[in-house]
C-alpha cells in the first residue's frame, strides 16, 4: 500500500477513487501478474464459487478481509440507496439508469460531482451541467451516495 497510493485509497477511502486512480492501478496491477480474470479463476478454484468482482473489491477483500461480493449486486445495492432519496421523475429515473449501466461497466464514479460526469458517456449529454439542471442539489447527494454505499460491505 505504501508503494502504490491508489491501493491505500481503495483499502482506506474507495469513495474518493477517480477513473485516473483505477486506470493506474489497474495497469501496475497487470504488470505484476495480477490480472482481473486470473483473479476470478483463482478465486473459484480456491473457494468452488464463481463470483464477477471487481478488482478493488479483491483488493480490499484481500487487505481487509471485507466480503467479496459481486461487482453487479454493489452497484444495485448503491443505486437502490439513491432511487430511495426522492421521488424521481420518470426523466430523472432514466438518468439514474444511464449512471447504473455505466457503473456496471466502469467499477468507479469521481467524488467530485463535476468529474464524475465529465467523461463518457455522460460529456456528449452535456455532462455535469445537464444533469444539475435535471436534478437540481440532487445531482451532488447522487454521487456522495453511491460512493458511499458502492464499496462497505
Amino acid at each position: 500500500m505504501n508503494l502504490i497510493p491508489a491501493l491505500q485509497i481503495v483499502c482506506t477511502r474507495p469513495k474518493d477513487l477517480t477513473r485516473q486512480d483505477l486506470r493506474e492501478l489497474i495497469t501496475i496491477l497487470e504488470t505484476k501478474g495480477f490480472k482481473l480474470s486470473h483473479l476470478q479463476t483463482a478465486w473459484k478454484q480456491a473457494k468452488n464459487e464463481e463470483i464477477a468482482a471487481d478488482i478493488i473489491s479483491f483488493i480490499r477483500q484481500a487487505a481487509l478481509g471485507d466480503a467479496l461480493i459481486d461487482h453487479e449486486t454493489r452497484v444495485k445495492r448503491a443505486m437502490q440507496k439513491v432511487y430511495s432519496l426522492h421521488d424521481w421523475t420518470p426523466r430523472q429515473k432514466k438518468w439514474l439508469e444511464r449512471i447504473e449501466k455505466q457503473l456496471l461497466k466502469f467499477p468507479v464514479l469521481a467524488p467530485n460531482p463535476e468529474d464524475a460526469f465529465s467523461e463518457e458517456p455522460f460529456r456528449s449529454q452535456g455532462g455535469y451541467n445537464m444533469l444539475k439542471r435535471e436534478f437540481g442539489d440532487y445531482i451532488d447527494k447522487i454521487v456522495y451516495t453511491i460512493n458511499e454505499h458502492l464499496y462497505i460491505s
